[in-house]
Parts: structure tokens; sequence; C-alpha cells
């Protein structure tokens, strides 16, 4: 999850939208995203969809908005401490 202010693109996003973003990008599911934050699949539909719109997101058979959208949450994150 999101630590710290995040700039640019991800700014406009709710919150919520950054915990769903954070776990889209270690790669869960819909389904295992709806389980972490007891709501509806339906809910996290709602959440990625607004998402993918808020970063300009849009349908293309060449580039996965899921996998985009992780991109562009790991490169404003913090480096980890390992």
């Amino acid at each position: 999850m999101p630590t710290r202010p995040l700039a640019g693109e991800l700014a406009r996003l709710t919150t919520r939208e950054l915990d769903v973003l954070a776990l889209i990008a270690q790669g869960r599911s819909n389904t295992a995203i709806a389980r972490a934050f007891f709501i509806t699949r339906r809910g996290v539909e709602r959440h990625v969809n607004s998402i993918f719109r808020k970063l300009d997101l849009t349908n293309s058979e060449e580039i996965s908005r899921r996998v985009m959208a992780a991109l562009i949450y790991l490169d404003a994150a913090p480096p980890s401490r390992a």
C-alpha cells in the first residue's frame, strides 16, 4: 500500500483506488482484491475502470491496461529496502 504522497497521474486516484492498484501491481486478481477489501467483484471492477479512466488508459489489443496501470504505480513507488 502507498506510504507516501504520490505525484502526477496517481494524485488523481482516491485512497481506495491506490489500494486496489497496489494489489493489481502485486498480480492479484479481481476476486482476490474483492476478498482483501470485503467488497464484491463488481465493486473492484468499478474501481479498476475508474483507475483506467483517471490514468487515461484506453482499450487496446496490443497493450494490457492492467499491466500499464501497475507499471505506472510501480514507477512512482519508492524503492524497496532489501
